[in-house]
């Protein structure tokens, strides 16, 4: 049977009786056109595949393989290419189809999940229209669904009856929004339905907020909340610096944004020209699910060590390296002269085709310019084209014996002009190692050049990248969008490099300066001054209200707070059960541990964290909980239910039904800001049920909470 709750406008039985036979027969309609559509792309994809096959088989049979000579070689390459464009065309379109098919699926277990109904203008009818994670069309012209990242959708999000308004093409269309109804839906039954005016009302909101959690993050589509529309929808600007408190969404808000972006800038964005840092993979685990889920493929996402690595300069994440090093670097580039120590020889197969020596005498001609990317750019392409020569010179040793300078016996002097030839073919073949060498800067030490202008035996990740970048001007001009999560644990010398790295791109940045768990990371204040001094405006948005988190859990990780913030914070779940904190246990200690994590005859519900500041703290706890302790390593992904055990720093960023913290005693969690945070962290991971346990005296940032009742 249907669920349906009385409207604001205080709708008779007989009338909720007619809306839900009303919308029972729209979601049947919706239903058998999405199965349609399933239909019809299923055999528009088998057919274009059928069509690459017929395609690649008479391509084969009418095609003549010739390489007797260069011009014979020229035409069976453009035959190739001929046939490779062809192909590539038709799984172009298959791919298009593909990913269409895949919105139809999605859309299919839950075709939309609200209705809102607009008067545009007094003399009309109003509108109704039906929000979803994707638009469905019924024809060219007839949408069925809207797309919930369409602009006139925000009037869904605004949250208040009446009049309102929303951009669209730059200009200003005002509204007045009659009805607001919201949907829980499965495949073509409709299992409830209400209307309402403020969504932090709404019984759908308060019930999956309720719900046990999963080892994976689910989309917030349908309950999104005015105060993170603001963010997701904020128009662009350099930097967006989104201040939330813990759970309130600034995670699931990062990515609903990302997908928003690809839906608004769908002709020109691509998810590759997206990157999305993370602390770790257990996060970046947790939440690869969502954007597949809202339609859209997932972005570049890395840490902070995978994308050091992937530039060549190790997986040290360079958490001592200073702003004030990299300072010292660009201030040294300018004044620096090169040593035969700082270049390394050019080889190819193992035979050395130019010498440290004879690259510092080319870059001698150059001495006139400054070090920096004029001059390696200048230097790059005359190491490429002594190479050039060399193999000019080899191939035509080859071929005739004469020993003559090829290129100079033909005049040649272009390399635009040899690009097109079977000859620069040919060199790029027997030369390409070394030609990668030179394009990609591997000649250049900058180990050493970096420990001479430093005095440091050893250079970090971060110092190698930037002074790469400061002397190649190497760095990723395609990325439109940067996205850092738990930007507080971030230092200014990562978010610098970060910065330079990507200098096209728009950065957006979310934390809470109350959790940052490291030593020397980034305050707030120390981002927008890193944006304003490269000229960049840096916009900061606040999140204060948790959803997370029941009000009795918010209460008490709030209460570590500054009060000028706590007076700020939020919870919108229902009523749960206290926290449980027991300190002074001693010889008690492992029976009310056991007792928590509900061993026997209790088992525990949902997900269970146990979650320990550092790693002698949680080797301890594993060892004395009775059971076979399961830990969550760095790499590992999370389970769906059961207990885990885990660090606070692989904890950051999750969320879990209950959380045990077996280790709150004055030694691990002293009074001071940076323990203050960790608790305040570790607290703010549990969603229905916390337990705090301290084997001798209680941390006195919990003083005067003590419960007096058992651990159940």
């Amino acid at each position: 049977m249907v669920d349906s709750y009385k409207s604001e406008y205080n709708a008779s039985d007989e009338l909720q009786e007619k809306a839900q036979r009303m919308e029972q027969a729209h979601l049947k309609e919706v239903y058998a056109c999405l199965v349609r559509l399933h239909s019809e792309l299923e055999e528009k994809i088998d057919k274009i595949r059928g069509s690459v096959q017929e395609e690649r088989k008479n391509i084969w049979d009418d095609m003549t393989l010739n390489f007797d000579s260069d011009v014979n070689a020229q035409e069976t390459y453009a035959e190739f290419e001929v046939m490779n464009h062809v192909i590539d065309g038709y799984n172009i379109m298959a791919g298009s189809l593909s990913e269409e098919l895949e919105r139809v699926k999605m859309l299919e277990e839950s075709a939309y999940f609200a209705k809102i109904r607009l008067r545009f203008d007094p003399e009309e009818e109003p509108e109704d229209l039906y929000i979803g994670r994707a638009e469905v069309r019924k024809n060219s012209r007839e949408r069925m669904i809207i797309d919930w990242r369409s602009p006139v959708a925000e009037t869904y999000y605004n949250q208040e009856n009446g009049k309102t308004s929303y951009m669209a093409d730059g200009r200003k269309i005002e509204a007045e929004l009659l009805l607001r109804r919201q949907f829980e839906i499965r495949r073509d039954r409709l299992l409830s339905f209400f209307d309402t005016m403020i969504a932090i009302q709404d019984p759908l909101l308060l019930s999956r907020l309720s719900r046990d959690h999963n080892g994976r993050m689910q989309a917030i589509t349908a309950t999104i909340q005015k105060e993170q529309n603001a963010v997701i929808r904020y128009p662009n600007v350099p930097a967006i610096l989104v201040n939330g408190i813990a759970g309130s969404g600034k995670t699931s808000v990062l990515l609903q944004r990302i997908a928003y972006l690809l839906y608004r800038e769908r002709k020109t964005l691509r998810p590759e020209n997206v990157v999305l840092i993370t602390l770790n993979p257990v996060f970046g685990k947790y939440i690869e699910n969502v954007l597949p889920d809202l339609g859209e493929t997932n972005p570049v996402t890395m840490t902070m060590a995978d994308f050091l690595e992937s530039e060549g300069a190790g997986r040290s994440a360079g958490y001592k390296t200073s702003a004030e090093d990299l300072k010292r670097l660009s201030e040294a580039v300018s004044g620096l002269t090169f040593e035969a120590g700082d270049l390394a020889g050019i080889r190819q197969s193992g035979e050395e085709i130019l010498s440290a020596g004879r690259i510092l005498k080319i870059l001698g001609k150059y001495g006139h310019i400054a070090p920096g990317p004029r001059l390696f750019g200048i230097a790059q392409d005359a190491l490429e084209e002594e190479v050039r020569r060399i193999g000019r010179r080899k191939r035509n040793e080859d071929r005739d014996g004469r020993g003559k300078d090829a290129g100079e016996s033909r005049g040649r002097g272009k390399r635009g002009d040899e690009e097109n030839t079977a000859e620069s073919r040919d060199i790029e073949n027997r030369y390409g190692g070394a030609l990668s060498v030179i394009r990609n800067f591997h000649w250049l030490r900058f180990d050493r050049i970096g420990r001479r202008i430093l005095h440091k035996e050893k250079l970090s990740s971060l110092e190698w990248l930037w002074l790469k970048m400061e002397l190649t001007g190497v760095c990723d001009r395609s990325t439109r969008y940067v996205c850092i999560d738990e930007v507080q644990d971030y230092t200014p010398a990562q978010l610098m490099v970060l910065e330079k790295f990507y200098p096209n791109a728009r950065f957006l940045l979310l934390g809470d300066e109350n959790q940052s768990i490291r030593e020397g990371t980034v305050s707030f204040a120390g981002i927008r001054e890193l944006f304003a001094a490269r000229g960049k405006e840096c916009k900061e948005l606040p999140l204060m209200t948790s959803y997370r988190a029941t009000p009795e859990i918010t209460a008490l990780f709030s209460g570590l707070l500054e009060e000028s913030d706590r007076i700020r914070i939020s919870s919108v779940r229902e009523t749960g059960t206290e926290p449980v904190i027991l300190s002074g246990l001693r010889d008690g200690y492992d029976a009310a541990f056991q007792s928590a994590l509900g061993s026997g005859d209790t088992p525990s519900k949902g997900l269970t964290a146990v979650i320990a500041r550092n790693g002698a703290a949680l080797a301890k706890a594993a060892e004395r909980a009775g059971i076979q302790a399961r830990i969550i390593r760095k790499e590992d992904e999370l389970p769906d239910e059961g207990i885990i055990f885990m660090e606070l720093a692989t904890a950051k960023g999750l969320e879990f039904d209950h959380v045990i913290l077996p280790d709150a005693d004055e030694v691990t969690y002293p009074s001071d800001k940076l323990s203050r945070n960790c608790l305040y962290t570790a607290i703010s991971r549990a969603t229905q049920k916390v337990t705090i346990l301290a084997e001798g005296e209680l941390t006195p940032l919990l003083a005067g909470c003590e419960s007096r009742g058992q651990v159940h």
